[in-house]
């Protein structure tokens, strides 16, 4: 009989998870590290970048922080995996695929994802997301602008990419023959599971932004994608106006001329509105009886709201159909046999903004295209030629008129005058250490336009019109120095943003003594855009025709020539985003004197108080502001009142 062959023993429980551990990650598990190298990168980046910030994470944020790094790991994991095991033996096909993925993904994404985001980030205290890319990709020309601006800081993004790539042209290498045979389950169920929770984009673009920078990016990236293939929410932006027709108007037998001076980006604590209780280096020499709005306040920190709260009088709560059948003031003056101008040095193809204004009932319309010497895109053309085409204009003719000039140059990077530089040191590089350089450069710039400015009231002025004039002056918004850790605008609601300069100033015959009267009651009290509107109608002599505009339910402002119906302050809505302009990260607002409630579609309702808190660094529980909270909760439903 022959011998039986002895069982060979089963293996144990501790060998057959060590084989299963060897089958899913390849003989060397430690090799997979390799394969989430650039992952490891950005989380590194971070800690160094916002090592003062992370710690103060609330748990909810750490638990996305975590997600979004696993889905980092799975998306450059799964890929470099999968190449590491096909290299070897796909010959020219896998090399050909390889070369692909690493030209157009690994070195463009490695180069804004790492380096890029730092730079970003020394800049406006946040990280490039969804909506920044967006915005990027509709302004290629602007964006251009600022590479070029930026050219010599951009060694940080070069170097990170040289980097990232050579970690991944070293993890594939390396790893390679320790997962030939690997089941590769493994690469396969990250990178589904991450592409998936990319897909849902819940890395936040604003706020705290709860992920390394390069899993932000690619959030980013994806989320814009699925937007533009999936999103079916309401028409926001700019399109072609379809005005209401206006109500029947009877013309006054007065008819002064109008003038609205817009200026851009200018906050309040550097251009002087009340004469006596500031000092205006230019101003005062050419306009001390001017009337100023010491509390002048926008209703929005970004240039499209602003105007369209400007022009239509309806406040950033109003919907994309509002916003485009409101009337324009232009229409307005036009239908009571005015002449309607706009003179602009602004570059009205940022955004289309001159698409907005095609259909407005404005007669003259002359922006940056036609002034030419536009330079930089967000600078514009030099104000100073858009006030000597105004001027040319009102001279043509002695018919009362109603123009808009709208200026452009204190917009960032901020047009100096070398021989105007009063403000030292001063230093136009965002990127500097010291902000107060930056702010110093700005002032420059703003000082540059009040001197302009000036002379152009100073001609207006010494025409025979002039004593049926009546000019308003105000900035669209204001602009942060990283008071509240950010640059620049369309940021948030604090004072810095939407506390501007405005005055008024008029001839001997366009405002009579009641109505002045009235409008110096408005120098210690808050005055808001929808105001200036009303004013600016009421001028028109269209006050009593206000009811029949289309939406006029809608219009909130006073007219500052008219006793106040009502006893204490409005309640107005304020908003980073509107009918005409698009975040979608936005910062919704109350504002009610003193009070304002604050919130955005992640964080509940908070109130904010100046007078117990001028630096609004101490935000009052809803609770204890419960009135307020309510009607900010009318105007904007979408908030959350609690914390999830």
């Amino acid at each position: 009989m022959a011998d039986r062959q002895p069982k060979e023993p089963k293996p144990s429980l501790g060998e057959r998870a060590r084989h299963a551990y060897h089958a899913a990650l390849g003989e060397r598990p430690v090799l997979v590290w390799w394969l989430v190298s650039p992952t490891l990168v950005g989380t590194a980046l971070d800690v160094w970048l916002r090592h003062g910030t992370l710690r103060y994470f609330p748990p909810r944020q750490w638990l996305n922080y975590f997600g979004s790094s696993l889905v980092s790991a799975g998306f450059w994991g799964g890929a470099l995996w999968m190449f590491a095991v096909w290299l070897p033996t796909g010959g020219r096909r896998a090399k050909a695929a390889f070369a692909a993925y690493f030209a157009l993904f690994v070195l463009p994404f490695s180069f804004f994802a790492y380096g890029g985001q730092a730079v970003y980030f020394r800049v406006f205290d946040s990280y490039v997301a969804r909506d920044t890319i967006r915005l990027g990709l509709e302004l290629r020309g602007t964006v251009g602008a600022w590479m070029s601006q930026w050219a010599t800081k951009l060694w940080p993004a070069a170097l990170s990419a040289a980097l990232v790539s050579a970690l991944v042209l070293v993890a594939v290498r390396r790893a390679g023959p320790s997962l030939r045979r690997a089941v590769p389950l493994v690469p396969m169920v990250s990178f589904l599971g991450s592409s998936v929770a990319l897909w849902q984009d819940f890395v936040e673009t604003k706020g705290l932004q709860a992920a390394p920078p390069d899993s932000c990016f690619l959030h980013g990236v994806v989320g814009l994608v699925h937007e533009r293939i999936v999103s079916r929410a309401p028409p926001k932006g700019l399109s072609i106006r379809r005005p209401a027709p206006l109500p029947a108007l009877v013309r006054p037998e007065h008819r002064p001329s109008v003038v609205l001076v817009i200026t851009e980006s200018v906050r309040r604590d550097v251009l002087c509105s009340t004469p006596g209780a500031c000092e205006a280096r230019f101003l005062d020499a050419v306009a001390p009886e001017r009337v100023g709005f010491g509390r002048m306040t926008t209703q929005a920190s970004g240039t499209f709201s602003a105007c369209m709260i400007l022009w239509t009088g309806l406040g950033p709560d109003a919907d994309f159909q509002a916003v485009h059948e409101a009337p324009f003031l232009w229409e307005i003056a036009k239908a009571q046999g005015y002449r309607t101008g706009y003179f602009s040095s602004q570059n009205l193809r940022y955004r289309d903004l001159g698409v907005y204004l095609r259909v407005g009932g404005i007669d003259t319309l002359v922006s940056a295209t036609e002034l030419g010497d536009t330079e930089d895109p967000h600078l514009g053309a030099p104000d100073e030629r858009a006030m000597e085409r105004m001027l040319e204009w009102v001279g043509a003719s002695t018919e009362p008129y109603f123009a808009v000039l709208h200026l452009s140059n204190t917009h960032w990077p901020y047009r100096v005058d070398p021989a105007l530089q009063p403000f030292e040191p001063h230093d136009a590089d965002p990127m500097k250490g010291d902000v107060r350089l930056l702010f110093n450069h700005y002032r420059n710039s703003v000082l540059l336009q009040e001197r302009s400015l000036s002379s152009f009231l100073r001609e207006l002025k010494s025409r025979p019109s002039w004593a049926d004039t009546a000019l308003f002056f105000v900035s669209d918004h204001g602009e942060q120095f990283r008071e509240h850790g950010r640059l620049y605008h369309l940021n948030n609601l604090f004072e810095e943003e939407i506390h501007v300069p405005g005055f008024a100033l008029f001839g001997e015959r366009a405002i009579d003594e009641r109505g002045a009267a009235q409008l110096r009651k408005y120098a210690d009290r808050r005055v808001y855009g929808d105001d200036l509107n009303a004013t600016i109608v009421d001028l028109l002599g269209a006050w009593d025709a206000r009811l029949g505009f289309a939406h006029a339910s809608r219009l909130g402002g006073r007219s500052l020539l008219r006793p106040r119906l009502v006893r204490g302050e409005p309640v107005v809505a304020a908003s980073t985003t509107s009918g005409v302009w698009v975040d979608n990260d936005p910062v919704y607002g109350v504002i009610w004197g003193d009070w304002k409630a604050v919130g955005d579609d992640a964080t509940p309702w908070a109130c904010l108080n100046l007078s117990r808190d001028p630096a609004e660094r101490l935000p009052i529980p809803a609770a204890e502001c419960p009135s307020l909270v309510r009607e900010a909760a009318r105007r904007f439903p979408n908030v959350p009142t609690s914390k999830k």
